[in-house]
């Protein structure tokens, strides 16, 4: 990454780098309702029904049906099927998003001031409904208020770490790529902006990016 002088917007990844993730969580809320859901979620990217959410290719609706029909493959017994319903399947779901420390809220804020900041996720709209209700409503704030704009993979049918996900952002926002910082703690999804011109930063750990600034 080149120094900061130059930058004057931010795009920043969301899990991992702004909420606490906990995929653990969820593998074992999953387990608890007797699905195996470890061979799909990975730790940068889904597979399965998973993927087709997060993309936007299914409903939750088609989500909450295929990890019922998926159940019966791994467990045939009638009481998995009644414990996963929507809402046992969405909390399971949900499980993984930990929350958002204030103190990075706070400095998200702060950077309004001073750069463009925006969010660019790979993510599906039962994450993101719930962050909306539960994440972000710190001192009554709403989404909007800590980003110029929200790229969500689910909305925009693209995915991390494909080039088109950069582009689309920079066309739609105007935005010059060696004026902008991506910030993701995927090092592929890093090298992937790098490749349209982005400055990138590539944290270890949640926090590690408020060091720059």
């Amino acid at each position: 990454m080149e120094q900061l002088s130059q930058i004057k917007n931010i795009i920043f990844d969301f899990g991992g780098v702004i909420v606490d993730l906990d995929k653990s969580a969820t593998v074992n809320a999953f387990r608890s309702l007797g699905f195996d859901a470890e061979a799909f979620v990975g730790t940068y990217g889904q597979g399965g029904p998973f993927a087709g959410l997060e993309i936007g290719n299914i409903t939750p609706e088609q989500f909450y049906a295929e990890i019922a029909r998926l159940s019966s493959d791994y467990v045939r017994k009638a009481s998995v099927q009644e414990t996963l319903t929507p809402a046992s399947i969405r909390a399971a779901w949900n499980k993984m998003l930990v929350g958002i420390p204030s103190h990075r809220l706070q400095k998200i804020l702060s950077l309004r001031k001073q750069y463009q900041v925006f969010l660019l996720s790979n993510t599906n709209v039962i994450h993101w409904d719930y962050s909306c209700d539960t994440l972000f409503s710190w001192q009554g704030h709403r989404p909007e208020d800590f980003f110029e704009h929200i790229y969500l993979s689910y909305e925009m049918h693209l995915l991390k770490p494909d080039e088109a996900i950069f582009r689309t952002v920079l066309e739609r926002s105007g935005l010059h790529a060696e004026e902008t910082l991506f910030i993701d703690d995927s090092k592929e999804n890093c090298r992937s902006a790098e490749g349209v011109g982005l400055q990138t930063f590539c944290p270890n750990r949640p926090d590690d990016w408020m060091n720059l600034f």
